[in-house]
């Protein structure tokens, strides 16, 4: 059987700001995530959940129903884990809309990936291909961004890992620096250079500190980030209403789109706004402004 991608569920990873964690042996927190203002969730097999209790996480998947808002993601375990087969079967039984591949590097074993997918796929009646989020949290992960030059076609979105990082790294989460904004800009760069929709953030793990979580957002807005992984749901509203155009962007940008519109331009290459000048790019730049509204 040959399966394609479902370009509205691609469509709505691309556009999704709040990816909510949930451990996957939980399956009380599992319904109430599901249940929530997120974007997506991610139910998590990884580091959520005890190595004596995975097995019993992967049963939860199967209670899961096709009743919710929110994308269902699942983080599996690592490649090189005996749990990541087990998981993806699980995790594609289950019907996820996607895999979050943790420890992800951009030149691992793609086609070796790409085979285990299509096997795990063709034991289920799923229509579909499973896409995959590449979590990048090692300096692996970040410089593999720079060396290779093509991505399988089943990975539509980067995030951020900045903890399994800093640790890779041995330096504080807490003290994140250049180190940090480094592997920002390049995860951002690779997303573009990719044709990826721009990369997911990782989580602010202060639950209590909104201010710092609000902070958070606008380090990672500024950078290119234009999602973010969530570890309680009363981070979402602040993560969505974060990552949305501010009211000054969204006013220059109608003011482009206005004049570039204005039949008075006749054709021209560029246009003075202001002291502003606009051209191809700006206008590019103000429909994804406009996007973020």
């Amino acid at each position: 059987m040959s399966r394609v991608f479902d370009e509205e569920i691609i469509a709505r990873i691309g556009a999704a700001r709040s990816f909510l964690f949930v451990p996957g042996d939980v399956p009380e927190r599992i319904s109430k995530a599901l249940a929530s203002v997120a974007d997506a969730v991610i139910v998590d097999l990884e580091d959520g959940v005890r190595e004596e209790q995975k097995s019993l996480a992967r049963s939860f998947l199967s209670d899961i129903g096709a009743d919710h808002k929110p994308l269902l993601l699942v983080r599996v375990n690592a490649t090189s884990t005996e749990n990541f087969l087990l998981d993806v079967d699980s995790a594609i039984a289950a019907g996820a809309d996607a895999l979050v591949i943790p420890k992800f590097t951009a030149t691992e074993q793609m086609n070796e990936l790409e085979t285990l997918l299509d096997t795990a796929e063709a034991k289920t009646t799923r229509k579909y291909k499973v896409p995959i989020i590449g979590l990048i949290e090692s300096s692996a992960g970040v410089l593999s961004l720079i060396q290779t030059s093509e991505l399988s076609e089943r990975v539509v979105r980067l995030a951020f890992g900045s903890a399994d990082l800093h640790t890779d790294l041995g330096i504080p989460y807490q003290k994140a620096g250049v180190q940090s904004d480094v592997a920002m800009a390049i995860i951002v760069l690779a997303s573009a250079a990719h044709s990826l929709a721009s990369p997911i953030d990782s989580p602010y793990f202060g639950l209590e500190d909104l201010d710092g979580l609000k902070l958070s957002v606008e380090r990672a807005q500024g950078i290119g980030f234009r999602g973010k992984l969530c570890i309680h749901p009363n981070q979402l509203s602040i993560v969505v209403n974060g990552l949305k155009a501010t009211e000054e962007d969204q006013a220059w940008a109608a003011r482009v789109m206005q004049e570039w519109n204005n039949p008075a331009r006749n054709g021209a290459g560029a246009i003075r706004l202001g002291d502003e000048l606009i051209d191809e790019a700006m206008v590019r730049r103000a429909r994804q402004v406009i996007e973020l509204i």
